[in-house]
C-alpha cells in the first residue's frame, strides 16, 4: 500500500490513481499533511508521495519527524533517456552561508551516489556554477560560485577518489550530453528553477524528488502543478525500490 496526498489539482492525482489500481497497485488517498507522514514513519504504507498537498504544510512536518534531508528530482535526460539526479530544488533545502552550503553539497553528493550505486547505477556527478570558468573575474557573483564549485570538487577528489566528479561552470548541457547523473546547481533556487523550466515547461519526464537522508525513508515530493503521469510515476518510481530489486522502469 503507498499514499499520495489529496490537496489542489485533484482531477490529475484521481487519474494517476485510476491508472496505478489498473496495475494491482494499491493507493490511499490523505488530505492531511500530517497523517501522510505519520503513517508513512510508522510503517503503515511502503511509501508515500507528497502529491498535490503544500509543500508548506507536508516539508516543515516531515523534517520535524525524520532530520535533516535533501530533495532531489529525479528526471529523464532528454538526450541519453536515462535518469539523473537533481538536487538541491527546494529554496531552503541548503543553508545560505558559504561554509555550511559547501558540507550540505558535499552531503548530497554522498548521499545521491549512495543511491544511485544501490540501484546499479554509476554515478557520474557534475557541479554548476554561474557562468563559463572563463568567465572569471567578470562578476562578483559569479566568480563565488564558480570558487565554492572548485572547494567541493577539490574535497570530493581527495576524500573519494573513485568517484567521477566535474566542475565546467554552467554548462549543463555539455554534462547531460555525456551522461552525467547527478546535477548539482549552486544553491536551491537555481535547482528549483532547472526543475521547473525541464519539467513544467519543457515537459521532461520524471517522478518527483525523492528524500535523501541518514534514514531509509521512501518518500517523494511533487509539485501541484504536475500532471497526472509524474504522479503515476512517482508511485512506480517507489514501487521499484520495494519490489524488483533495484531494476527501475524506464521513465
Amino acid at each position: 500500500m503507498y499514499a499520495i496526498g489529496l490537496g489542489e489539482n485533484k482531477d490529475e492525482i484521481l487519474k494517476a490513481v485510476e491508472k496505478l489500481e489498473e496495475e494491482g497497485i494499491d493507493i490511499e488517498l490523505i488530505r492531511d499533511p500530517k497523517r501522510l507522514v505519520d503513517k508513512l514513519i510508522r510503517g503503515e504504507i511502503e511509501g508515500a508521495v507528497r502529491g498535490s498537498l503544500p509543500s508548506s504544510k507536508v516539508i516543515p512536518y516531515l523534517k520535524s519527524k525524520i532530520g535533516k534531508f535533501y530533495r532531489t528530482s529525479i528526471l529523464k535526460n532528454p538526450f541519453t533517456g536515462d535518469i539523473f539526479l537533481l538536487s538541491p530544488v527546494g529554496i531552503d533545502d541548503i543553508s545560505e552561508e558559504e561554509e555550511e552550503r559547501v558540507k550540505d553539497k558535499i552531503k548530497i553528493i554522498n548521499l545521491a551516489s549512495n543511491f544511485l550505486r544501490s540501484v546499479g547505477i554509476e554515478p557520474k556527478v557534475a557541479l554548476l556554477s554561474g557562468g563559463r570558468l572563463g568567465d572569471l573575474g567578470r562578476s562578483k557573483t559569479v566568480d563565488r560560485t564558480i570558487l565554492e564549485a572548485e572547494l567541493v570538487l577539490n574535497h570530493i577528489k581527495k576524500k573519494n577518489k573513485n568517484l567521477e566528479i566535474d566542475h565546467r561552470g554552467i554548462l549543463i548541457e555539455e554534462y547531460l550530453k555525456e551522461g552525467y547523473n547527478i546535477i548539482i546547481p549552486m544553491d536551491g533556487i537555481s535547482g528549483n528553477l532547472i526543475f521547473r523550466c525541464l519539467a513544467l515547461v519543457c515537459r521532461v519526464s520524471g517522478c518527483g524528488a525523492i528524500i535523501l537522508s541518514e534514514k531509509n525513508v521512501k518518500f517523494i515530493d511533487t509539485s501541484r502543478n504536475a500532471d497526472w503521469r509524474r504522479y503515476y510515476n512517482a508511485i512506480k518510481f517507489l514501487h521499484d525500490l520495494n519490489v524488483k530489486n533495484g531494476k527501475l522502469t524506464k521513465y
